[in-house]
């Protein structure tokens, strides 16, 4: 009896260590998009589970539109409302029904903002009028509860391409990524702890767009149709709503392919189910907000940093003056504000064209910054740059030496390397503790002007312009944030970027 009770212990202990390695192998290969992603799907949803309970006024869904429209901390501190954002790219309003089923385990917000890019056509081949991969990215870090077998069940039915098993063993789907995975994949708890934007994405381009038109209010005849899925789980999020006495908001943020007609189906489907509809594409709410889609749109539909601010802002009004919402304190929105003025700096360093300005705006301990010169970059090196770059903490004169190559790099305010002289130069280090790699060369007007290069990680970013190039890595957020050359030979040294 005892040996039995002993073989029973062993198979019990064996399988506890399979499903613990099991686990872990599961977390290693599902993919990540980290706070260091252009889309930070994986930190929205990660950092959703961290936020105290019922601590949201209110809760963001949508599509990659919402995840870039949609700023949490611009929010509270314009209005003293706070918020989350549950939006992600290609988001479905399958999966937005889902995520606000689970949301609302663990908050009770006063209204639900949800964007209604996705209810018209976008990906006609897809059975969820979205791409597989972007339903993945959803739903693999919603926790196992009875909402994530309901949602997977549901989804597999909706689509049959799509693997049950697969979302119980995400190694079924991911089995391939074993071949490719980078230091994000080893460092999830780490990675996992930054939800400072609490979803947001911040997009730093200027699309520059000349041809965007708002349309005037009532200008269609007939309203367009909206899918008919994505309508039924619509429905579904307006009961729901309704059923937990929430006040759900439809919006429409500035996009080239919102047009009257659907303006039109969701301001008669607000109408019917007595709901609030902002369209930013309408004339008359485009001004009161004070867009400008060159500057505050980063491509055809996606907000920059500046647009995200104004869309915000005026949702933030609108909650107020409809619902008496704002005007609290809650320590999870005030302690990110520093983080989330970083993120703002980081996105103007990138329209600097003044390179004095420029010099002095990098000297920031978040920042490594990489320099090499091709051709010529002292013909016109002002005096004050030359002092940015002291207090840098360079040292090279430069000034005199006509046609020299040079290169430097900067970390945690310190000089990690720097070289100049008449030859081609090359350098190679480590910063962030070792954990980035820089491969940089330089070659002046003296030696042939080959090049200039900096390589990240392998990866090229220097523009190869005559003059000074520059790279700033940010050693916080685990991005290159802005590359670009100052052509010093010319009066005035031009940005290109």
């Amino acid at each position: 009896m005892k040996k039995h009770f002993r073989s029973v212990g062993k198979c019990a202990v064996f399988l506890c260590v399979l499903c613990v390695c099991i686990r872990l192998a599961w977390q290693v290969i599902v993919p990540k998009f980290f706070f260091n992603s252009s889309w930070p799907t994986t930190s929205a949803y990660l950092g959703f589970y961290q936020m105290e309970e019922n601590t949201a006024d209110v809760l963001f869904f949508g599509s990659s539109h919402a995840a870039s429209h949609f700023l949490p901390q611009e929010l509270y501190d314009s209005c003293k409302i706070t918020g989350y954002n549950l939006g992600c790219e290609q988001q479905n309003l399958v999966t937005s029904y889902f995520w606000l089923k689970e949301a609302l385990r663990f908050q009770k917000p006063e209204a639900v903002v949800l964007d209604c890019y996705m209810l018209f056509p976008y990906n006609t081949n897809e059975p969820l009028n979205t791409a597989e991969s972007c339903t993945r990215k959803a739903m693999d870090y919603m926790k196992w509860s009875p909402v994530k077998i309901e949602a997977a069940a549901a989804i597999c039915r909706l689509d049959e391409n799509q693997s049950l098993a697969s979302y119980y063993f995400p190694n079924i789907r991911y089995h391939t990524r074993w071949t490719g995975l980078l230091e994000d994949d080893f460092s999830f708890r780490e990675m996992s702890g930054h939800t400072e934007l609490k979803g947001y994405a911040p997009q730093a381009a200027f699309c520059g767009a000349e041809n965007f038109a708002p349309f005037e209010q009532g200008e269609a005849e007939q309203a367009e149709e909206m899918v008919p899925l994505m309508k039924e789980y619509l429905d579904l999020i307006e009961s729901l709503c309704r059923k937990e006495d929430i006040r759900l908001v439809l919006v429409k943020t500035p996009s080239v392919t919102q047009n009257a007609a659907k303006s039109l189906a969701l301001q008669q489907y607000a109408d019917a189910h007595g709901l609030h509809f902002l369209d930013f594409n309408e004339k008359s709410l485009y001004r009161k907000t004070g867009l400008d889609f060159k500057t505050d749109s980063c491509d055809g539909g996606h907000g920059s940093l500046w647009g995200a601010q104004k869309v915000t802002r005026q949702i933030g009004r609108s909650l107020k003056s409809w619902y008496g919402m704002g005007g609290h304190s809650d320590a999870q929105w005030e302690e990110t504000r520093a983080y989330y003025e970083g993120i703002k700096k980081d996105c103007e360093l990138t329209h600097i064209t003044d390179m004095e300005e420029y010099t002095k705006a990098v000297r920031d301990e978040r920042y490594s910054v990489f320099l090499s010169v091709k051709d010529e970059c002292t013909a016109n090196l002002k005096e004050s740059v030359i002092k940015n770059l002291r207090e840098l903490g360079l040292q090279a004169a430069l000034q005199g030496e006509y046609g020299c190559s040079y290169l430097a790099a900067v970390s945690n305010g310190n000089a990690v390397v720097e070289k100049s002289g008449y030859q081609e130069l090359e350098a190679e280090g480590t910063v962030r503790g070792g954990l980035v790699t820089y491969e940089m060369t330089s070659a002046g007007n003296r030696c042939g002007n080959a090049e200039a290069s900096i390589k990240i990680n392998g990866s090229e970013y220097c523009k190869n312009g005559r003059g000074m190039n520059f790279v700033v890595y940010n050693c916080d957020t685990r991005k290159i944030v802005d590359s670009v050359c100052f052509d010093t030979y010319e009066e005035g040294s031009v940005a290109v970027r």
